[in-house]
C-alpha cells in the first residue's frame, strides 16, 4: 500500500512540474533579466520584454501627453513597414532634448498594457 501512495505522489508531482519546466524551455538568457535595457526603475514599471531598435525622423513632440510622432523606416523584427506613428515615451524627461525634424535612433518595447513604448531615444549620431 505504501508503494501505491508513493507512486501516486510522484505521478502527481510530475503532472504539476513538467508543464512548468517545459514552458521554461524558451527562456534562455534569463540570467541577464536585471540589465538596464529590461528594467525601468525610474518610471516604477516592471521589466519590459524584448526591445526593438528603429530609426526615424521626429515630426512633432507632445510633452504634455508624453508622446513623440516619428516617421520611421521598416522595423524588420516586428514585421512593420516604414510608417508615421505617435509613440508614448517611457519617461517624459526623454522629450526635453528632442526637437522636430531631428533624425533619431530609438528602442521600443511592449509595456504591460501591450502597447509599444519608446524606452530610449537619441539623435542618430549618438
Amino acid at each position: 500500500m505504501k508503494h501505491f501512495y508513493l507512486t501516486l505522489i510522484l505521478a502527481c508531482s510530475a503532472a504539476v512540474t513538467l508543464p512548468a519546466y517545459a514552458a521554461m524551455g524558451g527562456m534562455q538568457g534569463m540570467d541577464n533579466m536585471g540589465n538596464a535595457k529590461n528594467m525601468s526603475a525610474a518610471s516604477g514599471q516592471t521589466a519590459m520584454a524584448q526591445t526593438f531598435m528603429a530609426h526615424g525622423k521626429i515630426n512633432s513632440i507632445n510633452p504634455d501627453a508624453g508622446t513623440v510622432n516619428i516617421t520611421h523606416g521598416p522595423i524588420k523584427a516586428l514585421a512593420w513597414p516604414g510608417m508615421t506613428m505617435s509613440f508614448p515615451v517611457q519617461n517624459k524627461a526623454m522629450l526635453n532634448a528632442l526637437k522636430a525634424g531631428e533624425i533619431v535612433n530609438f528602442d521600443l518595447a511592449k509595456d504591460t498594457t501591450g502597447r509599444y513604448v519608446i524606452t530610449r531615444i537619441a539623435p542618430a549620431g549618438q
